[in-house]
């Protein structure tokens, strides 16, 4: 209803900012805000927290080339097809340091289902992760929710993904970002699925 309203008055309906954190009970925190939205009929925004020894695997993956615990790598290259960058720019050009795209270095990423997304069911989402240099024993890193997979792909290929994430399996991106000069302010995300677990439209 808040969105709706939103259109004919043009007054945005305050927005609630939902934290998940991507553990074992990360299906049943969906649910749980799915039911809330449900209910309530609020508009709401979603940002998961991811743990670091998931992320630094997807990176080890990408960078050895080399399946790792929870990530179904192979070598075959299958282009995503990304959408909604133009929504992000802010949030890519602060990843990026404001530098143009061509100049950093392939990045790693992987694919995550939106459980509760209130406008797709089957949405899934593109995030892009970067090693940040700081001192101390672990790497942390930089996570950009980059965009969704298109709806139509996105739609053929929810269940599979889920189905591996059942088997605590996850699709593994090389990721090229692109844009950021002054022929070409806007930034693009290109992703590729490294695996041959499931097969991209």
């Amino acid at each position: 209803m808040g969105f709706f309203r939103s259109l004919v008055t043009g007054i945005k309906p305050p927005v609630e900012l939902k934290i998940i954190n991507f553990d074992r009970d990360w299906e049943d925190s969906w649910a749980s805000l799915k039911q809330y939205f449900e209910s309530s009929g609020k508009t709401f925004d979603t940002q998961v927290s991811f743990d670091g020894d998931f992320l630094q695997s997807i990176w080890d993956a990408i960078d050895s080339r080399e399946a790792k615990p929870q990530v179904a790598f192979s070598t075959e290259q299958q282009a995503i097809n990304n959408v909604g960058e133009s929504f992000r720019e802010n949030e890519i050009a602060a990843f990026c340091n404001n530098q143009p795209g061509e100049d950093l270095p392939w990045l790693a990423g992987f694919l995550l289902p939106e459980l509760a997304n209130p406008f797709d069911k089957t949405a899934v989402a593109v995030y892009v992760i970067k090693p940040i240099e700081v001192g101390g024993t672990e790497t942390p890193f930089a996570v950009l929710h980059a965009g969704y997979m298109d709806r139509e792909s996105a739609h053929k290929v929810h269940t599979q993904i889920l189905n591996l994430i059942g088997k605590d399996l996850f699709i593994p991106l090389l990721v090229r970002m692109s844009g950021g000069t002054p022929d070409k302010p806007n930034y693009g995300v290109f992703p590729y699925a490294m695996t041959d677990s499931i097969k991209f439209p």
